[in-house]
C-alpha cells in the first residue's frame, strides 16, 4: 500500500474542493476554588465565592431555593427534550455529512471533480443504510456493555472484590477492541456509499477487507488517531488561552478584573469559535479522504480509476 500517496491525495483533494468542508463540519456534529488570600487584601473591593461572605452568592442562592419544586421538574423535563433534540439533528447532520464526504472523494477519484451538491445528494441517498449501520452497532455495544457490567458486578460479589482485579486487563483490553470496532464502522460505511451495498453485504465486505488488510488498516488507524490528537490539541491552545484573561480576573480578585477578564475570554471565545468549527471540519474532511482512498486501494481500484461504476442509489 502507497501510505504517502494516499496521504497527500487526500490532502489535495480536501484543499482543491473545499464545498467539502461543509460536508466535513456537518460529519463533526456526530466530536473553582477561593482564593483567600488576595481577596482579604483588596481593600475592601474583593469578595470571596463563599456562602457567608458574599451576599451576591446568598441572594442567587435564596432565589434558588424559592423556586418551586415542580418548575425545576418542567425545566428538567424541558431541558431533556432540547438535548434529545439537538441530539437527533446532530445524529442526522453527521450522518449526511459522512456519506456526502466518502460519496464526494470516491467521486473525486472516479470522475476527476465533484461538487458539494453532488455529494450531498449521493450521501443523503444513503442516509438511511448509513443510520441502520450506526443503529447496529450503537445497540450491540450497549448489549455489550449490560453484559460487561453484570459480569463485573457479580463478580465483585461474588468474590467480595477480589475478583475485580483480574477484570481489570481485560477492561483495558477494550480501548484497543473498541477502536478496531470504530475503524470496522467506517469501513462499513465506505463500503456503503462507494459499492452501493445494502447493509448486510456492507457488513460481509468491510469484515472481508480488514481481515485481508488488517497490518495496513492498523497503521492508517494509529496515522489518523494520533494525528488528530496532535492536531487536537494545536487547535486547544487558542481556547486555553482565552480563558487566561477570565483566569487571572478571578485570581486578582477584584470586580473590574473579574469583569474584565470575563468579558475579554467571552470576546476571544466568540471570535475563535467559527475558525475552531471550520478546522474540525477540515480535519473530518481529511480524515474521511484517508479512509476512502484507502479502501480503494485495498479493493484493489488504480489510483483515479474505478473498477466499478459509480452507483447513486434512489432516496428511500
Amino acid at each position: 500500500m502507497d501510505y504517502g500517496w494516499v496521504l497527500k491525495r487526500a490532502w489535495e483533494i480536501t484543499w482543491k474542493f473545499k464545498g467539502l468542508w461543509v460536508l466535513g463540519i456537518l460529519a463533526s456534529c456526530s466530536s473553582g476554588g477561593g482564593g483567600g488570600g488576595h481577596g482579604g487584601s483588596s481593600s475592601g473591593t474583593g469578595y470571596q465565592l463563599n456562602g457567608e461572605s458574599d451576599p451576591r452568592f446568598l441572594q442567587f442562592q435564596h432565589w434558588i431555593e424559592s423556586i418551586p419544586e415542580e418548575t425545576w421538574i418542567v425545566i428538567a423535563i424541558v431541558a431533556g427534550i432540547v438535548v434529545l433534540l439537538l441530539a437527533l439533528v446532530s445524529l442526522v447532520l453527521g450522518i449526511l455529512g459522512q456519506g456526502g464526504l466518502v460519496a464526494g472523494f470516491n467521486q473525486v477519484e472516479t470522475n476527476g471533480t465533484v461538487t458539494l451538491g453532488e455529494a450531498f445528494r449521493i450521501g443523503k441517498a444513503n442516509f438511511w443504510r448509513l443510520l441502520g449501520v450506526r443503529a447496529i452497532f450503537w445497540l450491540a455495544g450497549i448489549l455489550l456493555g449490560i453484559i460487561i457490567a453484570a459480569v463485573a458486578i457479580t463478580t465483585v460479589l461474588g468474590t467480595l472484590g477480589i475478583g475485580l482485579l483480574c477484570l481489570v486487563p481485560l477492561l483495558c483490553l477494550l480501548i484497543p477492541i473498541g477502536a478496531l470496532v470504530g475503524v470496522y464502522v467506517m469501513l462499513t460505511q465506505v463500503a456503503l456509499v462507494t459499492e452501493g451495498l445494502d447493509m448486510k453485504r456492507s457488513f460481509r465486505r468491510s469484515w472481508e477487507v480488514l481481515k485481508a488488510n488488517l497490518g495496513p488498516v492498523i497503521v492508517i488507524a494509529l496515522i489518523v488517531v494520533f494525528g488528530s490528537a496532535v492536531i487536537g490539541l494545536v487547535l486547544a491552545f487558542p481556547l486555553i488561552a482565552a480563558v487566561l484573561p477570565a483566569a487571572a480576573g478571578l485570581a486578582f480578585g477584584t470586580d473590574q478584573s473579574t469583569t474584565t477578564g470575563l468579558v475579554t475570554a467571552g470576546l476571544c471565545l466568540v471570535i475563535y469559535l467559527p475558525l475552531l468549527i471550520v478546522a474540525n471540519g477540515v480535519l473530518q474532511t481529511y480524515v474521511t479522504g484517508v479512509w476512502t482512498l484507502s479502501w480503494r486501494q485495498w479493493t484493489g481500484r488504480e489510483k483515479g480509476v474505478t473498477a466499478l461504476p459509480v452507483v447513486v442509489p434512489t432516496a428511500a
